[in-house]
């Protein structure tokens, strides 16, 4: 099962880093294979906007979300948890 991890980047990018490995790293351990955004190719400018069509372009390719604590507390990311829902996809937590 392919999980799209989403979380609260922008604005806390260095702490972030950490948190999504974190998350990739054990939803390795439980078989899943993990889509971790922040090492997707970025290949545009610097806006929010365009990063949230990348992401959100890897998002519609997966089968699962995989949001992190802090993912309320992001805009991209409460959209993307907006989109999942609406496509009834899977939620997995980790703790």
């Amino acid at each position: 099962m392919k999980v799209y991890i989403s979380g609260k980047i922008t604005g806390a990018e260095e702490e972030a880093a950490v948190l999504f490995q974190q998350a990739e790293d054990k939803l390795l351990a439980m078989g899943m294979i993990p889509l971790n955004p922040m090492k997707l190719q970025h290949l545009h400018g610097k806006t929010w906007e365009e990063f949230m069509k990348v992401d959100i372009k890897a998002l519609l390719d997966c089968d699962a979300i995989c949001p992190l604590e802090n993912y309320e507390d992001s805009r991209g990311a409460t959209l993307e948890m907006l989109i999942a829902t609406e496509l009834q996809l899977p939620v997995i937590k980790i703790v």
